[in-house]
C-alpha cells in the first residue's frame, strides 16, 4: 500500500511539472523529388502547452525556420505540432528531430530520390555497354598492333639480312665450253708462250 502511495505521488509530480514525452510520426519517410511530406511531433501530454523546434541532424545549430518551402506548425489543444516539407529534393534527405519544451524527439529519417523513367534506365544501360565495349575494343588494339609491327619490322630484318646464295663459277658456260681436251690444248700453248724470267734456277745448273 505504501508503495502504491508512493508511485503515484511521484507520478503526480512529473505530471505537474509538467514533464512530456516526445514522440515523432512518421518514423521514416521515403518520398520522391518534388513532393511534400509532412512530419508530427506528438507529446505524450497533449493538454500541456509546448513551443516547438525542428533541427535536421541532433545538432542545434542546423535549426529550421519557416520559409518558402519550410512551414512549421505550433502545438495546439487540438492539433499536433508538425512541420511540413514541400517540393523536396535529394539535398533534403536527411533526419529531422523536433524539440517540445527542451526534450527532444526520436527523430524522423527523410529519404528523398528522384524519379527515373524506365526506358531512360534502359537506355542509359544500354549506352553504358556501348562504352565497354568500346573500351574493350581499344585495350585490344592496343594490345594486337603492337604486337602485329613487332612481328613485321622482325621479318624485316630477316630478309635484309638474309645471306647470299654461292655464285657458281660455271653458270652460264656452255658444255662444249668446258671440254676437257680443249682446256688443256690452251693451258699447254700459254705454258709454252710464257716467258722464263720467273723460272727459279736450280743450284746443279751452275
Amino acid at each position: 500500500m505504501h508503495y502504491f502511495l508512493l508511485g503515484s505521488s511521484v507520478m503526480a509530480l512529473i505530471y505537474l511539472s509538467g514533464s512530456i514525452h516526445v514522440f515523432q510520426k512518421p518514423r521514416f519517410v521515403g518520398i520522391r523529388t518534388g513532393r511534400t511530406v509532412r512530419i508530427y511531433c506528438v507529446a505524450s501530454n497533449p493538454s500541456l502547452p509546448a513551443h516547438v523546434k525542428w533541427f535536421k541532424g541532433q545538432d542545434e545549430k542546423h535549426q529550421l525556420s519557416n520559409s518558402q518551402r519550410i512551414k512549421i506548425k505550433e502545438k495546439s489543444n487540438t492539433i499536433n505540432a508538425s512541420i511540413i516539407l514541400s517540393k523536396v529534393e535529394t539535398e533534403d534527405s536527411g533526419t529531422y528531430f523536433c524539440k517540445l519544451n527542451d526534450t527532444l524527439g526520436p527523430g524522423t529519417e527523410l529519404q528523398v530520390s528522384r524519379y527515373t523513367d524506365p526506358k531512360a534506365i534502359l537506355r542509359r544501360s544500354r549506352v553504358k555497354d556501348i562504352f565497354i565495349f568500346l573500351q574493350a575494343l581499344l585495350l585490344i588494339l592496343c594490345i594486337v598492333v603492337p604486337l602485329v609491327q613487332f612481328y613485321r619490322l622482325e621479318k624485316k630484318e630477316e630478309a635484309d639480312y638474309e645471306e647470299p646464295e654461292d655464285d657458281h663459277i660455271y653458270e652460264g658456260l656452255e658444255i662444249e665450253q668446258c671440254g676437257g681436251a680443249d682446256l688443256y690444248e690452251d693451258i699447254t700453248a700459254l705454258a709454252r708462250d710464257t716467258d722464263a724470267a720467273w723460272e727459279v734456277e736450280s743450284p746443279d745448273q751452275e
